[in-house]
Parts: structure tokens; C-alpha cells; sequence
């Protein structure tokens, strides 16, 4: 017979994961079988003008990648990539240049958002797999075409939702699976920011605007644990004194037959030093 965790396996699991360092789940197995080298997988990037490009340094950290180049078409976004050490020393390319490196396995998409499904759909039509970050592209039928072209050619899209995998949301589901916060009737979920106001005009391209650039994370968790809501009320403000229309402050409830979830997502918070509000 199967032992189903109780409340106190719980609370005992739970003391033991506070005593682990969170980067110990981070370590690579590559080196526990030095008689056997691990294989590298190749992976490019195309693109370095969202705010997570940086991360590409976890996969030259990382024994398991071997970055084989990066693409930038913009003059201007290069030379100051060029700076950065995320980026020191790798090979800059054309992307078709990328796509036809021997060997080539995975995509980053790393993009502005109006450009990504243009270079994620190109990685897909090549036939590499592809990191594509969040958000998705502006264009739903783009985003649903491309995911048609990767089902059919069998190769894999992961999306940039970091928080799926965190692990008090992994310890989240385990404790819904096992009954233990029994029915869930209300989520309330918020994400908001200190918004420079050099990244104003850009967002404010966008009509979910905050929703859209921060308020997607949350609404892949509540629907990750909740389901499709057969209802969505939008509320999409602009609240900050500036000229632009950007929806800087924003709330999504999410309805279902049980249960309602509100989503918050800002662009209004002020830093320590900022008094102007």
C-alpha cells in the first residue's frame, strides 16, 4: 500500500529543504561519471535586447551547453552587449549564420518582443528547439502557428516562466495535490516594479501594458493551478502622470464555478530615494 504524505511529513520535508542551500539543486551530474565526458549540447542566441539576455552566462557556466554564437543585428544594442561579460569573447553572426551551425540543437530567443516570433519562428522552420522568452510575442495567431510548426516537427518551445519551477511554487502544487489547504475558493496575485521611465514608451506599444510585461507570469501560475477561467474581467489603467498611455496599473479577476483570482500587476512602485510621488 502506498504511504501518502501527512501533514507532519510535510512540516518535517519542509524544515529539512530550509536547512539546503537553494544552489544545491543547481549542481550538474556531468561529473559523476568522469570515465564517460557528458556530450555538450550546442545552443545560439538570437538577440540581446529583452532584460533576461543575460542569462546566456548560466549556459557558458553550465558543463552541459557550448555556446556556439550570438546574433544582434542592431549596431547599437551589440556594442553594448560587447561590454558586458555575459557576452566577452563569443562569436557574433548573422542569424542564418546560427541556424546553419553544424551541430546546432537549441535557440535562445532573446529578442525585442515585437521581433521574438520572427526569429523563434525561423529556429523552428531550421529545426532547432527554442528557449522563447516571456512575453510571447505580440501576435496570438503567430504564437499558435508556431506552436503548430513545433508539434509536427517534434521539437521542443520552452517558455520563460521561471517561476513554474521556484520552489515554493513546486511546494505549492505538491501541498494542493495532497489536499492539504483542501478547496482553493480565492488567489490573490501580485507583481509589480520600480518602471524606468525610459522603458515606458516601448511597454505602452503593448494595450495590456503592465498585464502584458509582468501580469503574465501569474496568470500562467493561477492557470497552472486552477485551469482555464471560463471568465476574464479586465481592468487596464493609466495612473501615472507622465504623457504616454501605457496601462500602468492593472487587475485581471479570473472567474470560475468555485473559485475567483485577482491578478495585480504595476508599474508605479518608487524606489527608496524617490520622492517625486
Amino acid at each position: 500500500m502506498s504511504h501518502r504524505p501527512s501533514r507532519r511529513d510535510f512540516l518535517q520535508s519542509l524544515a529539512v529543504a530550509s536547512t539546503v542551500p537553494a544552489w544545491l539543486g543547481t549542481l550538474s551530474l556531468a561529473g559523476a561519471d568522469t570515465d564517460q565526458p557528458r556530450r555538450k549540447i550546442k545552443v545560439g542566441q538570437i538577440g540581446t535586447a529583452h532584460g533576461h539576455a543575460g542569462k546566456l552566462a548560466a549556459y557558458r557556466q553550465s558543463p552541459d551547453y557550448e555556446v556556439v554564437g550570438v546574433v544582434e543585428p542592431d549596431a547599437e544594442r551589440r556594442r553594448r552587449a560587447e561590454q558586458q561579460a555575459t557576452f566577452r569573447g563569443l562569436p557574433w553572426m548573422t542569424q542564418t549564420q546560427l541556424l546553419e551551425q553544424d551541430g546546432l540543437e537549441v535557440v535562445l530567443v532573446e529578442t525585442a518582443v515585437p521581433e521574438s516570433l520572427d526569429a523563434a519562428e525561423a529556429a523552428i522552420e531550421a529545426g532547432k528547439h527554442i528557449h522563447l522568452d516571456k512575453p510571447a510575442g505580440a501576435s496570438l495567431p503567430q504564437f499558435r502557428r508556431l506552436l503548430a510548426a513545433a508539434e509536427e516537427r517534434r521539437l521542443l518551445v520552452q517558455m520563460g516562466y521561471m517561476y513554474r519551477y521556484n520552489p515554493g511554487v513546486v511546494l505549492l502544487r505538491e501541498m494542493l495535490q495532497q489536499g492539504w489547504l483542501g478547496e482553493i475558493f480565492e488567489v490573490d496575485a501580485v507583481m509589480s516594479k520600480v518602471l524606468p521611465a525610459a522603458d515606458r514608451p516601448a511597454l505602452a506599444r503593448f494595450a495590456g501594458g503592465m498585464m502584458f510585461e509582468l501580469g503574465c507570469h501569474l496568470i500562467d501560475l493561477v492557470v497552472g493551478l486552477l485551469g482555464r477561467p471560463p471568465e476574464v474581467s479586465t481592468f487596464l489603467q493609466h495612473h501615472s502622470p507622465t504623457g504616454d498611455r501605457l496601462a500602468d496599473n492593472t487587475l485581471a479577476v479570473l472567474t470560475y464555478p468555485r473559485a475567483t483570482a485577482t491578478i495585480r500587476a504595476s508599474g508605479l512602485e518608487v524606489s527608496g530615494g524617490d520622492r517625486r510621488h
